[in-house]
């Protein structure tokens, strides 16, 4: 299997390479040297994994909740399952990138993909939450206060979540973002603050941050 081939292929923004009748997508993808950048939860269906070259570990959680449940060390040939509604987060076990094959339910909401310009807003506000860049970190203040999420971080999970447009179910960012994609509206949680947006207005911020 040729995969991983194209050297412009970058961590973490998997590409389609095609659809079977489960309704099930195939993503060509290739992990981070390092980590995803947010503790994903797919909320369509149980996802699965091939290793096609390299090693990963992969841990899961609560979705939005301390409880750890385990995690799963995998290696080149290896298929395994990440279940659905449960938070998963992914790690290099060797420090080195893999080249993965993902197995994973269409998510309905990736038909609206492509279907709303993304303006880039640099005012750095959506909602009533700010987000302001600094030299190490991206701080976020709501109306109960302010959280502070590693820079690096904080923009490589911006710019997956620009790529498919907020369609990639509920995640966790470091820092204690929360980003639940709810179709066209998102709703977007820190620390004692929750709401609900347009998700065009949260896509402008973080294309203006990416672009920064």
């Amino acid at each position: 299997m040729a995969l991983g081939g194209s050297g412009s292929l970058g961590t973490h923004l998997p590409v389609e390479m095609g659809r079977i009748d489960a309704p099930i997508a195939m993503w060509e993808s290739t992990g981070a040297a390092t980590q995803l950048p947010f503790w994903n939860t797919n909320l369509d269906g149980d996802q699965w994994l091939y290793v096609v070259h390299g090693q990963v570990r992969v841990e899961f959680k609560q979705t939005e909740g301390p409880e750890h449940f385990g995690h799963y060390i995998a290696r080149s040939g290896d298929l395994f399952k990440m279940p659905k509604e449960v938070a998963h987060r992914t790690f290099s076990a060797d420090g080195k990138r893999r080249i993965g094959l993902e197995l994973l339910p269409i998510n309905p909401f990736w038909d609206l993909i492509g279907t709303h310009e993304v303006v880039s807003d640099r005012s750095g506000r959506a909602g009533s939450l700010r987000f302001e860049l600094t030299e190490d970190s991206v701080q976020v203040s709501s109306p109960a206060g302010t959280v502070d999420c590693p820079r690096a971080m904080f923009l490589a999970a911006a710019r997956t979540l620009l790529q498919f447009e907020l369609h990639l179910g509920h995640n966790e960012l470091d820092g204690g973002v929360v980003v639940h994609d709810l179709g066209t509206d998102v709703r977007v949680a820190v620390a004692g603050h929750s709401e609900v947006m347009p998700g065009t207005e949260l896509l402008g911020v973080f294309k203006g941050l990416v672009e920064q």
